[in-house]
């Protein structure tokens, strides 16, 4: 069963879907123009419940920074934006809902909107050279970032050796 998320009948809404810099930066920049309007709410729907500044991985995969340097949480970062964690399962946009996955069990919740905007980031393309998504290591997520700190610290081991 999919539960349908409650809003407000006489507010319209906004979606925003991603948790990365398009769709943080497009909450606060709405949230600014849209501040003396209390007929319009905005949701935003991420993956994750912090904002990760990306530009700065490589220095966590450099053991330069520490990982809460470039974490923040999005609910800290984006007031009155509500704020859902979950993966955006399919965008039925005929009918202006979004159906999203949240919690341990992954729940369906259906959200509906008057606008949407997609901001769901990119994928590293490899232009389809051979060995290069086996082989290369990615820089787009903490996970990328610590698992590349770990390969560092194994060759800079095994060298000593």
């Amino acid at each position: 069963m999919i539960a349908r998320v409650p809003r407000s009948p006489r507010k319209k809404r906004i979606v925003i879907l991603g948790g990365g810099f398009g769709g943080v930066y497009a909450a606060i920049h709405l949230k600014k123009l849209l501040a003396r309007q209390s007929a319009v709410e905005i949701c935003l729907v991420s993956r994750d419940n912090f904002f990760l500044f990306t530009p700065m991985l490589h220095e966590i995969a450099a053991s330069d920074l520490e990982i809460t340097n470039i974490v923040n949480p999005l609910r800290k970062l984006l007031h009155k934006v509500d704020v859902m964690v979950g993966d955006v399962n399919e965008i039925d946009l005929p009918n202006k809902r979004v159906l999203i996955s949240r919690g341990y069990r992954n729940d369906s919740q259906q959200v509906d909107y008057d606008h949407l905007v997609i901001a769901l980031g990119s994928i590293t393309n490899f232009y389809n050279l051979p060995g290069f998504s086996e082989l290369a290591l990615a820089m787009k997520s903490l996970p990328d970032a610590i698992r590349l700190r770990a390969q560092i610290i194994r060759h800079l081991e095994e060298a000593n050796s």
